[in-house]
């Protein structure tokens, strides 16, 4: 049979238990506000003179992902494919932008990238650089992962 006692100590056991879980799960909230522990992917896309920065964050469907017009001529997608801090694959697309549709100039994939804290602006691409087929114009790109808080 159980006493007032020893139930009172079980209780407070437990009070102790979910304590300690709750400030675990705190702490860990908390490493992950302060590292900043969500990816993003910042491209540098310069079309006639003109620099276009866009930041792209990981996502779970790629098929939502929108693509931005650059300039008249140009469109540029980018889809982060992973959660928060864990980036599985890139995939870029740039595409010249015709009279009745885009037509697709590059794709390129990057399978398990890794993010850097402090990546240079093409640490990911390179500087790119791509010509529209009909008057020559050039779309030059370069991205880089950025792990945690830019």
């Amino acid at each position: 049979m159980m006493t007032a006692a020893h139930s009172h100590k079980q209780g407070r056991r437990e009070a102790w238990r979910w304590a300690s879980l709750l400030l675990a799960c705190l702490a860990m909230s908390s490493a992950n506000a302060t590292t900043g522990a969500t990816a993003l992917l910042r491209c540098h896309i310069e079309v006639n003179g003109e620099v276009h920065t866009h930041e792209f964050l990981p996502r779970h469907d790629p098929y939502t992902a929108p693509s931005i017009q650059i300039g008249e001529r140009f469109r540029f997608k980018a889809v982060v494919l992973g959660e928060g801090d864990r980036v599985d694959l890139v995939n870029i697309y740039a595409y010249y932008q015709t009279r009745r549709q885009p037509m697709l100039m590059q794709h390129s994939k990057y399978v398990n990238p890794t993010a850097m804290t402090q990546p240079a602006p093409d640490a990911l691409t390179g500087r790119v650089a791509l010509y529209s087929p009909v008057l020559g114009k050039e779309l030059a790109y370069q991205c880089a992962l950025i792990r945690g808080t830019p």
